[in-house]
């Protein structure tokens, strides 16, 4: 890509944040709803609570991990720019 020095550094802010933002909110809107039915379902069933933390935790993970891969494509597209 030859591009101009300006647009080089507009690109450089530009693509790793349209591809890192949108799925960091998206998962922070994800991991409210894990935690606030984990939580729903503790307070119904307290015996469960164990297993229900254990779950949840598990689905947090899986959803921050995402955001990780996000992260990792939008450094390898800044490194091509």
């Amino acid at each position: 890509m030859n591009t101009s020095p300006p647009m080089k550094e507009f690109l450089l802010v530009l693509i790793p944040t349209l591809t890192v933002v949108p799925p960091a909110v998206a998962a922070s809107l994800a991991m409210r709803k894990i935690s606030s039915t984990a939580l729903d379902g503790m307070t119904r069933q307290p015996e469960i609570a164990g297993q229900l933390f254990t779950s949840m935790i598990v689905s947090m993970a899986l959803v921050e991990a995402l955001v990780i891969y996000c992260l990792v494509i939008a450094l390898m597209m800044a490194a091509k720019v």
